[in-house]
């Protein structure tokens, strides 16, 4: 197979995300009416600020997470036997998610009862509640998930094995980004009409997934895997233009946040609600999408040694920073300091030790 260029803005967009990804769940200790389950919450004096963040971030974060890891899914099975490829993922994802699962995402979860002061101790909470109504894998539900799509993609690959042939270059049609925006509005729509969106479930203790969301999360998993198979992003492969991305990327955003804070006040009825709600989600999950993939080939698309190791320790951050993050903030959690202080002092810790642990601790093990 012929080696392409290396594609550095891919690189620098999925640790941009995962940075982003680290900042954002801070934001949620923050903002007013964070859910009750959520580890660590300072009801101090709650920020409008953190929750627009919450909820404008937390549209497209994973979207991102899902294609890139389908663009490169997909070449990878190309390029190695269904031995060699399963044999990588299970070193980089299985075994950190099966151990993640099952060691640290309890702990996590713990925090949950442990800043509320209860009296109940970790080993009581773990072999009753934890494996109820409070079970959860923290961050690593991510990792389940691909696991399940990376499945899915080499089935397909069986079923219709001239999937892992590439075409000559070419650009998506209307009809792609049509059909892509429309499965999203369809499947958010119909699901979030029987449950809430933010809705979390466990299926045999195994996924744990928001089931408005799945599949909208396959849609973009299998966008990113036709885009290696139609190369793009390649020398004169297709590559969405940031300029043309960015005013569709403010509107549809602003769109969101209006019917988010603001829809339920025009009396309208619920199903009406939920629908537009849908629509105005599937519209900014799309276009912000495309925005990042623009604006990071266009002004990202090289390295140098900070972007580098920000790169190299993207994973590690991802990996850590649900255990570090919420000590902090609950370190925090009483200290007579402006809540934009504390955020940035919380983000600004958990950051530097997620960075530091994983360039000299966990990058030492062969998955990282």
């Amino acid at each position: 197979m012929e080696e392409a260029k290396r594609l550095y803005f891919l690189d620098n967009l999925k640790w941009f995300i995962i940075w982003l990804m680290v900042v954002f769940h801070a934001a949620m200790c923050y903002m007013a009416y964070a859910p009750e389950w959520w580890y660590v919450v300072d009801k101090a004096d709650p920020s409008f600020g953190a929750t627009a963040f919450v909820c404008w971030a937390d549209v497209f974060i994973m979207p991102v997470m899902f294609f890139v890891s389908g663009y490169f899914g997909l070449r990878s099975l190309a390029r190695y036997d269904l031995r060699r490829f399963w044999q990588g993922k299970c070193k980089r994802i299985i075994v950190p998610w099966l151990f993640g699962a099952l060691f640290i995402a309890p702990w996590v979860t713990y925090i949950t009862l442990a800043s509320r002061n209860s009296p109940m101790g970790f080993y009581e909470f773990y072999t009753t509640l934890f494996w109820g109504v409070f079970y959860q894998q923290a961050q690593y539900w991510y990792l389940g998930a691909l696991t399940a799509l990376y499945a899915l993609l080499m089935v397909a690959c069986l079923v219709v094995p001239s999937l892992k042939e590439r075409r000559e270059a070419e650009a998506p049609g209307m009809a792609f980004f049509l059909g892509m925006f429309a499965i999203c509005a369809v499947s958010i729509g119909l699901v979030s009409s029987y449950m809430h969106p933010d809705t979390w479930k466990f299926f045999a203790y195994i996924l744990v997934l928001q089931p408005v969301r799945i599949v909208s999360y396959i849609a973009v998993f299998f966008a990113g895997a036709w885009g290696w198979k139609c190369r793009w992003f390649e020398a004169d492969g297709y590559c969405p233009s940031a300029g043309r991305w960015g005013i569709p990327f403010l509107l549809t955003g602003c769109v969101y946040l209006w019917q988010k804070f603001f829809l339920a006040a025009y009396g309208l009825e619920p199903w009406q609600v939920v629908w537009i709600g849908a629509v105005c989600q599937a519209a900014f999950t799309c276009v912000a999408l495309f925005f990042l993939l623009g604006l990071f080939r266009q002004c990202f698309d090289h390295t140098n040694g900070i972007l580098s190791e920000l790169s190299s320790t993207s994973y590690a951050v991802y990996y850590l920073h649900m255990p570090v993050l919420f000590p902090v903030a609950w370190a925090f959690v009483g200290w007579e300091m402006s809540i934009c202080a504390k955020y940035i002092c919380v983000c600004a810790l958990t950051l530097c030790l997620c960075f530091l642990l994983g360039k000299y601790l966990l990058k030492r093990l062969p998955g990282f």
